[in-house]
């Protein structure tokens, strides 16, 4: 499991890439996050050494490339959310002809 600032940046560039389809700068990543350039860049490298992104060190930010956008081995909730009103026995009716 990723720490939560590694996490946070994981889906912060993974959102920013889809929606502007380029990279965020550490600027942005600074502002979108409220972490600072150093723990952004210590992020940066946890992320890489465990590929869930391709990154040098030595480059900057915005070079590099998402392997994987969602953290590996986290059970997610797949069941559908059911609304008031699938709970109640009968029809939606009832409720206007009854009360």
């Amino acid at each position: 499991m990723l720490d939560d600032t590694p996490r946070k940046l994981l889906r912060i560039i993974s959102q920013f890439r889809y929606h502007f389809r380029r990279m965020p700068n550490i600027k942005e990543l600074g502002r979108l996050s409220g972490r600072r350039p150093a723990e952004i860049t210590k992020a940066f490298k946890v992320l890489a050494a465990e590929n869930y992104i391709t990154w040098k060190a030595s480059k900057p930010i915005e070079t590099a490339s998402i392997l994987e956008g969602w953290e590996r081995n986290v059970p997610y909730d797949t069941s559908q959310e059911r609304g008031v009103q699938s709970r109640i026995e009968g029809n939606n009716i009832d409720y206007w002809l009854y009360h």
